[in-house]
């Protein structure tokens, strides 16, 4: 009778310990939903940022069809990801993937992913089809002055 109470006892604290696991992986594959990209109302006070593309970090944006991304900030604590699509035409996104709260990663061949669910996204920001999410990335508006990019919520 010892040994089916110790079996029992044992069962018991691995559910405990296994619930919490388990309910997060549930979680986050939610469609993630976090008001104005940050958990922080600090975010809110910075509306604008400027980059320059004649700095190094940036300076890929010169060139027609390439893309980088931004480590957090204030404007956006899951950073930016940038898109140069014509001379013209620069775009930025959140990096924050709509489905699970992960930072997207840069644009290749036309499409940027999360690197946590596989969801996909297009260069106008929305997701493929047949993907976990069907909610665009978050866009800024860019406003484009000879080498000054300058972002705004």
């Amino acid at each position: 009778m010892q040994r089916r109470n110790f079996i029992k006892q044992v069962c018991k604290a691995s559910i405990v310990c296994a619930a919490p696991i388990s309910i997060t992986s549930l979680q986050s594959c939610s469609d993630y939903d976090d008001e104005n990209n940050s958990s922080n109302s600090n975010s809110d006070i910075v509306t604008e940022i400027s980059i320059d593309l004649n700095d190094l970090k940036y300076s890929k944006l010169k060139t027609v069809g390439q893309s980088i991304v931004t480590g957090s900030m204030d404007f956006d604590r899951a950073g930016i990801l940038l898109l140069r699509k014509s001379q013209e035409e620069l775009v930025a996104y959140s990096r924050r993937c709509p489905h699970a709260g992960t930072s997207i990663n840069v644009f290749v061949a036309g499409s940027a992913s999360c690197p946590n669910h596989g969801a996909k996204f297009k260069t106008d920001g929305s997701p493929f089809s047949g993907g976990p999410t069907n909610t665009s990335l978050n866009s800024y508006a860019v406003d484009l002055n000879g080498s000054i990019v300058t972002i705004y919520k």
